[in-house]
């Protein structure tokens, strides 16, 4: 195992950053600890019984511990995730090993917990559901090929806001799916299954009956968030304003918001969900029916808090900057606001691969970028003499046009045009001279180079973060519960690294 700090991840959130380092200047907006949410009101029975019986149907028994729940005496721990095809990328299994983590560590101290899952089947991002990006070393590949990943994917012709986890999963995308792999045919990917079912029951042979799944969709989940709906109707300018002031402030304290207003100006609160299936954006207070209320990015946590009062939220860097963004409203809405930690961070690889990074002693944060990089830091003198040598050669000759400039320039002045094109040439020759000379130079060991490679191409396939892009599912299939028992060891929630983690 190898952890690289998350200051070194690509495109880590600066606010985030910040505020786990601590600083005011970030922890102004969300403290770093948060008071426990108060157990009391119990969750109505018709919530707690939908909630058994969605998880039942998923293959998960979970009524002893959702009543246990109910009676009040756990600590309550909430994560949640889009329903993405065949598991999602990998950070939503760090996601639920977070909390499998947390859950573990609490009852091992004596203290009992409840592990939620929420179900984000509501969202109606159907390209960023219905697709899969898979490591091509995991199928067949050629060595000396450049991909690094394979996309299975499904596009909507007509770009559509009819909510994603209720839609029956295109056959098409299961079949390019078991043909890539050569598998049977899973019982979360038969014929007709939504992307909804297809994600829980998946969730469910992995992790069992540690997590409890919630279903957003879930008419009692909304029944008991009516009182929380007609409050953000009853304060809809209000929360419009505090939200609006907050944005400034995040930006006065150099954050960008995570949600932005629409060209408007005015932020999206509620939709209002049509018996097609399709969410409209509701823009001005109203009555409002609950079954009827899908919520926003803005207001999903709000909901969550009303109805679960966890004691604790796992989310990623977005999710963790909402809660910095919606703050303001939890007190104005008289929601608890739960502690806000973030999931612990991942990356796998076999671990012959691991290896790689001892025995040619490469630097686990240089594989965020590329092979010749890496190597050309195992070079340095080689590389100056090549840098020193290219840039005296490039003196001499542009030296020697000069003299030849100030011969001939007097008598014939058309000849300057001449002369700054050829320095242009040679500057440009010199510099693409240097780079395939330094290129030949990192590549005259080819198992060092072949390494280096393999690392860049599994931990940083294309140019992005394994744990953002790539499904786990395939580690699944090579490694099975071996998979998720080494990240649930090994990860560590709330913390300012990424582990890289060996199968």
């Amino acid at each position: 195992m190898t952890a690289i700090p998350l200051a070194a991840y690509p495109g880590m959130s600066p606010f985030v950053l910040d505020w786990l380092a601590g600083e005011e200047r970030a922890t102004q907006f969300l403290p770093r600890a948060g008071a426990s949410a108060a157990h009391s009101p119990s969750p109505p029975p018709q919530l707690v019984q939908a909630l058994i019986d969605s998880n039942r149907q998923w293959g998960l028994f979970a009524s002893n511990a959702l009543r246990r729940w109910a009676a009040g005496g756990t600590t309550t721990i909430v994560g949640g995730q889009q329903v993405g095809f065949a598991g999602g990328p990998l950070y939503t299994l760090a996601k639920l090993a977070t909390l499998v983590k947390m859950k573990r560590e609490l009852e091992q101290r004596g203290q009992p917990a409840t592990a939620f899952f929420w179900l984000a089947t509501e969202d109606h991002d159907f390209d960023e559901v219905a697709q899969l990006s898979l490591p091509v070393s995991g199928i067949e590949r050629d060595v000396n090929r450049q991909l690094n990943l394979l996309s299975v994917r499904e596009r909507r012709a007509v770009e559509s806001r009819e909510m994603v986890g209720p839609m029956p999963i295109p056959e098409r995308l299961i079949s390019e799916f078991l043909a890539l792999y050569g598998i049977e045919r899973p019982s979360w990917l038969r014929p007709g299954v939504t992307f909804g079912d297809s994600f829980a029951e998946l969730i469910g042979t992995v992790f069992g009956d540690e997590v409890i799944l919630v279903d957003a969709l879930l008419p009692e989940l909304r029944r008991a968030g009516a009182a929380l709906f007609g409050a953000i109707a009853a304060r809809w300018k209000d929360i419009e304003r505090a939200l609006a002031s907050r944005a400034a402030e995040l930006q006065r304290a150099g954050y960008a918001p995570q949600v932005a207003a629409r060209e408007n100006g005015a932020y999206t609160l509620l939709f209002e969900m049509g018996k097609d299936g399709v969410r409209h954006i509701i823009d001005s207070p109203r009555e409002i029916d609950a079954e009827r209320i899908s919520t926003s990015a803005l207001t999903r946590p709000l909901l969550q808090d009303f109805v679960l009062r966890p004691d604790i939220f796992i989310g990623g860097p977005a999710e963790v900057a909402y809660y910095a963004q919606i703050a303001p409203l939890h007190p104005m809405l008289n929601v608890p606001m739960p502690r806000v930690a973030l999931r612990g961070h991942v990356l796998v690889a076999p671990k012959r691969v691991i290896r790689f990074m001892e025995r040619y002693a490469i630097n686990p944060q240089d594989v965020f970028s590329s092979p010749d990089s890496i190597l050309a830091d195992r070079e340095p003198e080689g590389v100056a003499q090549i840098k020193g040598l290219a840039a005296d050669g490039r003196k001499q000759l542009l030296r020697r046009i000069e003299s030849i400039g100030e011969l001939a320039l007097p008598a014939d002045h058309s000849l300057a045009r001449a002369i700054s094109k050829s320095i242009g040439h040679i500057e440009y020759h010199f510099a693409k001279l240097t780079e395939r000379a330094i290129k030949g130079l990192v590549r005259k060991d080819r198992e060092r180079h072949t390494a280096a490679r393999e690392l860049v191409a599994t931990l940083f396939p294309d140019g992005q973060v394994q744990d953002r892009i790539v499904g786990w599912l395939p580690y699944w299939y090579q490694f099975g519960r071996h998979l998720a028992d080494r990240i649930v060891e090994e990860i560590e929630p709330d913390s300012a690294s990424c582990k890289i983690i060996s199968l």
